[in-house]
């Protein structure tokens, strides 16, 4: 089907009354029940809401010649809006005769670097630069992590990074800054450290990579390197030693695999309800608690001040037990698959608060973001042991690495089975980075209620929620990155134990899984509402209503 097949900029997402009219034609919707949340924010008309996305502007900043010969041209991004603290950005467009908005990505369409995930371009001595193909990434002035545009929800997926810039080995003193030791040619190659790897949603991106639990990451940089951090979990970062050096150098590229079970699973852990002899084939840990306590009710479990914070509430707007099956959704998917001949995603109540608004003539969507809990973030100067959760066994704050599983009282602290991140350099396979990720589906993830958002609880997923490729640069660091092969080396199976190679996919093929994600959601979310509103043009007869143009 064209609208969805296409890319994400290039298509006209616009569910069509034709399609909508087949997949809940034969559907009553019952209208007390509000699962889907309806927009308080009715935008008035406007001529920008409707123009085509444009591609970042780039102003040319220098050039690096690779360790190859290759020329790489860096550039710094023109005005455009970026994440921030508690505000997620996506493109959008409106469409001229329904008014509903609809997600709408800028060029160049296909798995990338993002526009928005990354840290301030206005801050003029980071300089942050891209390639104009936003694939590749550089900056000055301390640690700065970048997402790619798509994220890993379940299964197996495989991406490259390609060292450009990077500081010889053994370049500083142990107790010393890289800044302090390296000259200020930023055309050089020989300067800067590198880290990547697979980051959530509440990672900061004025961090690197692995200074907090919801990020995982190798260091490219050996030696010295490890005196970088002063978080526990922090003593997790796998620091690759290169064939020759103790440091990885320009040309060197680093292959990430990463396997997470499927959301069914998923979703029985962050409920409480995972039974791990149901899913013998599934490694669970790194702690194994004992069977009373894994039986044990996360009910009225003890939390910290920020998790109480974000107890659910009551709302007509929102469904509040997960567990619930959804038979109309599940109805509606159904269909949606056979008439868009793509296979439709698992439904596990996508809810999104997104505020359009327009900046220099492009389209935004303002969503609230999600908010980093104390127990797993990089701890302020100020803070102490007594803002994290204690374990009551020891009296003192839960382990990220020894003490987390499937079943811990604590949602946010539980681990997904079977999950890992492997690594390969050159091609070669070097182990496991990491295992027992996070989970992060609610309530592990949660969105801070307050002002600035309508929505009455804090426990729901926007359908943005995963695991991102992402990669952190230090002071004049610089790498590439591929999504899609063909592939610089690719992977291979673990020879010293004679295992098989992996399956394993692409993580670009996210870019066009998420636009048929997205377009479900808005196929769903747009039937709700105009059965529960009793018309399918109240969002026009509400809009011409506030203009005073008629309508109720």
């Amino acid at each position: 089907m064209d609208e969805v097949s296409a890319g994400r900029g290039h298509r006209e997402k616009i569910p069509s009354a034709k399609l909508k009219e087949q997949a809940g034609g034969a559907i009553n919707i019952d209208k007390t029940d509000k699962r889907v949340h309806i927009p308080l924010y009715i935008a008035l008309r406007d001529s920008k809401f409707e123009q085509e996305q444009e591609e970042v502007k780039k102003v040319h900043d220098h050039t690096k010649i690779g360790a190859n010969g290759e020329k790489y041209d860096f550039y710094t991004l023109g005005a455009h809006v970026e994440t921030k603290e508690k505000r997620f950005y996506v493109r959008a467009k409106r469409d001229p005769q329904t008014l509903y908005f609809h997600a709408s990505e800028a060029p160049p369409h296909y798995a990338r670097l993002s526009d928005e995930q990354h840290p301030q371009c206005q801050i003029d001595k980071l300089r942050n630069c891209f390639s104009k193909d936003m694939l590749s990434k550089t900056g000055e002035w301390g640690h700065y992590t970048t997402k790619a545009n798509v994220f890993a929800r379940e299964g197996q997926f495989f991406w490259e990074a390609r060292i450009i810039s990077q500081a010889p080995p053994g370049r500083e003193p142990p107790k010393a800054s890289l800044a302090s030791f390296q000259d200020g040619d930023r055309t050089s190659t020989n300067r800067g450290g590198l880290r990547v790897g697979f980051a959530r949603r509440e990672a900061a991106y004025g961090e690197p990579l692995g200074n907090s639990a919801y990020s995982y990451a190798v260091a490219t940089r050996s030696g010295f390197g490890r005196n970088y951090g002063t978080v526990r979990f922090n003593s997790e970062i796998r620091h690759i030693d290169g064939e020759d050096f103790d440091d990885l150098s320009p040309g060197d590229v680093i292959g990430l695999m990463i396997t997470l079970p499927p959301l069914e699973v998923h979703k029985k852990v962050v409920e409480g309800t995972f039974n791990p002899s149901d899913y013998s084939h599934l490694e669970c840990g790194p702690a194994h608690p004992s069977k009373s306590k894994s039986k044990k009710s996360t009910k009225g479990s003890k939390t910290t001040t920020a998790a109480k914070s974000t107890t659910k509430k009551e709302s007509p707007d929102i469904k509040q037990d997960p567990a619930e099956p959804d038979p109309t959704r599940t109805l509606l998917r159904s269909q949606l698959s056979s008439l868009t001949g793509h296979p439709i995603p698992p439904d596990h109540e996508i809810i999104r608060d997104r505020n359009p608004f327009t900046l220099r003539g492009q389209t935004y969507f303002e969503c609230p973001d999600y908010t980093p809990h104390n127990d797993l973030s990089r701890p302020a100067a100020s803070s102490t042991s007594k803002s994290k959760s204690q374990n009551p066994e020891t009296g003192k704050p839960y382990d990220l690495v020894t003490e987390t599983h499937p079943l811990h009282d604590l949602p946010h602290l539980r681990t997904l089975p079977g999950s890992k991140i492997e690594v390969w350099v050159n091609g070669k396979y070097h182990g496991i980075l990491a295992k027992h990720l996070f989970a992060f589906l609610p309530p592990a993830s949660f969105i801070e209620v307050g002002s600035r958002t309508s929505l009455k609880s804090g426990d729901v997923d926007d359908g943005c929620l995963g695991y991102y490729p992402a990669i952190s640069h230090f002071t004049g660091g610089a790498v590439e990155c591929k999504f899609d092969g063909p592939w610089w080396y690719g992977w291979e199976g673990d020879v010293e134990k004679s295992e098989p190679r992996p399956e394993c996919r692409a993580i670009g093929e996210r870019y066009k899984e998420q636009i048929v994600e997205d377009f479900i959601c808005d196929m769903v979310d747009e039937i709700y509402q105009e059965r529960q509103r009793g018309r399918e043009d109240w969002m026009v007869k509400d809009v011409l209503a506030k203009e005073g143009g008629g309508g109720s």
